[in-house]
């Protein structure tokens, strides 16, 4: 069976196109950086992996689709740690009451990826499904893709990068007063202070493994010096600038995603705001192609990319810092 009425479009990133299939299913109207921002999408986590390319970073945080759900004030449910036979009952009965459903994968079980490099949590929708395969909507895809349920039996319980066992979540009240205008401006303001709040000064719990935030940043940037003494180290390199151009991110680490929101709304923190973010997206970009050049390069380009690199991501920690502070100060009246 396939939820009627749903039509996959792909996009940038995988969370904020699922909410954005999602938008255009319940009649939201928002397009895919507009839920990105709403989500309070801009994020940093830092983290080590036990396997090659044994370190890691998003540029976005892990609570962004629920974060989107709260600030909308959408009924939603989220589950995670129940037994396969549990998890898999509960999505087959929300599709056949006509929901889709987000799933939270593991590339690396995704057939249709053809990957070696384990990356979760990657973000789907969940559309059909028969006795055998699941349909999913991806973003990295035109059309839709079939998946057989052992495959992804594997891509629902993640160890490598963040552990997660059969993640979901589903809206279960899809009414939204967005289209109101004073609610939609209350919600950018709300999710843009979350946004610069959370990288300002990271919860020191609940957000999962690694480091967060502007603190994470600046651990990237102190750690990535030493990136020569691990394993292999041009794949950790070169895996770096998958993680601020490729892998979703929309470019510059999810920054070019926050420009495009700040652009597209009317929000209330000055339009020097939205030149800064620009401006933060494309040093971010210049940053990849550093790292991405100094992959490719012999020991001695390899350290020194890998050094001008951190120089440049500190004084992008330094400059993003400026620019959270000066949002959280120019907090309107209401």
């Amino acid at each position: 069976m396939h939820v009627p009425g749903y039509e996959h479009s792909p996009g940038r990133h995988c969370g904020s196109v699922s909410l954005r299939n999602l938008a255009n299913f319940y009649g939201w109207g928002f397009d895919e950086p507009t839920c990105f921002g709403l989500a309070g999408g801009l994020g940093f986590t830092y983290f080590d992996l036990p396997i090659s390319p044994h370190r890691g970073f998003f540029g976005r945080p892990l609570h962004l689709e629920r974060s989107f759900m709260e600030t909308l004030d959408i009924g939603y449910i989220e589950h995670e740690g129940e037994e396969w036979e549990t998890a898999w009952n509960a999505v087959t009965n929300h599709l056949e009451d006509g929901r889709p459903v987000m799933l939270f994968l593991d590339i690396y079980d995704l057939d249709y990826f053809g990957t070696d490099t384990h990356f979760a949590p990657h973000a789907v929708l969940a559309v059909g499904y028969d006795e055998a395969r699941v349909i999913l909507s991806d973003s990295e895809f035109p059309e839709l893709q079939s998946l057989a349920l052992d495959s992804l039996r594997d891509a629902w319980n993640c160890e490598p990068v963040f552990p997660m066992q059969n993640r979901y979540l589903i809206v279960t009240d899809p009414a939204v007063e967005a289209d109101s205008s004073p609610v939609f401006e209350t919600a950018v303001r709300d999710a843009t202070l979350s946004m610069a709040t959370y990288m300002r000064d990271p919860p020191t719990d609940g957000l999962g493994p690694g480091r967060h935030g502007l603190p994470g940043m600046r651990a990237l940037a102190a750690d990535m010096p030493t990136w020569l003494s691990l394993p292999d180290p041009s794949w950790t390199t070169r895996f770096a600038y998958q993680n601020v151009e490729r892998r979703g991110t929309g470019g510059g680490a999810f920054r070019g995603l926050q420009r495009d929101f700040f652009q597209r709304v009317d929000h209330p923190f000055g339009t020097d705001v939205t030149e800064r973010m620009a401006s933060i997206a494309a040093d971010w970009t210049e940053a990849g192609q550093i790292l991405k050049t100094a992959s490719e390069a012999d020991e001695d380009g390899l350290q020194s990319g890998l050094e001008r690199t951190a120089s440049a991501i500190d004084n992008l920690a330094n400059r993003e810092q400026a620019l959270y502070e000066d949002i959280c100060s120019r907090i309107p009246d209401g």
